[in-house]
């Protein structure tokens, strides 16, 4: 029983409502993903990793905040954020990540820079975690999280009273344990990574960001592919959960085709 507990949990807080995307996403199909991979596995094999020093990644990961953050004000507007202004700092760290947390905080650590090659891929990594402030999703997580530690209680109170637990006989205080594991196992699972919707909407506001600042959106979703090759090596945001590589691949095109045909260069919501 207990090893079904994470799926029963994903799915609870599915039906409590956990949050998706308030932007329209573009719609993809499944031939449209399977000729996606067709690229991926086509392209060249490998990926090659760049030699930059730490200061030369400190001046490129400076280059392209000030770059983003001239051009994101109607996108900040139109999704509430105030101020908008976004502490994106570069981490010499070798694991290969990039994340936001709260504060309207950014890391972006040398193992995944090492993989990037154009300033439009790097811009393309702080555009995405831009995109989850954007998108609210750092706040979204820590409502599943705690929703998480909900049904988790509910789900060990259940098996416990099913089991003919009485806690006048727990000498041991093992039931208590039990539910305090339970708790923190499920605020674990509500809060260990962004929804699929709210990945794609980070890279739907991504290519809106970079339009902006008038990055080349085809080099920089070139992104898209060296991590789609790369990701039994990542768990940063970017890769830790879905979409898959392909099926981000064309829900990238898709963002573009959308930005270029967009008369005010600003989402549509849902």
């Amino acid at each position: 029983m207990r090893s079904h507990l994470p799926g029963v949990l994903l799915s609870a807080c599915l039906l409590a409502g956990c949050a998706g995307a308030d932007f329209r996403l573009p719609q993809i199909t499944a031939a449209e993903v399977d000729r996606a991979a067709l690229v991926i596995d086509g392209s060249k094999p490998g990926v090659a990793s760049n030699a930059r020093s730490d200061a030369e990644n400190r001046a490129l990961v400076s280059r392209v905040a000030n770059r983003l953050g001239d051009s994101i004000g109607p996108l900040c507007r139109q999704s509430e954020i105030e101020p908008c202004w976004f502490d994106i700092t570069y981490d010499a760290d070798d694991e290969v990540n990039a994340y936001a947390e709260g504060s309207n905080r950014i890391h972006i650590l040398r193992g995944l820079l090492r993989y990037l090659d154009s300033e439009d891929e790097v811009a393309a990594v702080v555009a995405h975690e831009i995109g989850h402030h954007l998108g609210d999703h750092i706040a979204e997580k820590q409502d599943n999280a705690a929703i998480g530690a909900l049904l988790g209680a509910l789900l060990m109170g259940a098996a416990l009273g099913a089991g003919g637990y009485d806690p006048a006989y727990d000498t041991s205080n093992s039931g208590q344990q039990a539910m305090e594991q339970s708790m923190r196992l499920g605020a674990q699972i509500g809060a260990i990574s962004y929804s699929k919707s709210q990945e794609r909407e980070a890279d739907l506001f991504a290519a809106y960001i970079l339009a902006r600042a008038e990055y080349d959106l085809d080099k920089a979703g070139h992104v898209w592919v060296v991590l789609a090759k790369m990701d039994d090596k990542t768990h940063a945001s970017l890769l830790d959960t879905h979409p898959a590589g392909p099926e981000r691949i064309v829900a990238w095109d898709k963002a573009v085709a959308e930005v270029k045909n967009s008369p005010d260069l600003l989402p549509d919501p849902d």
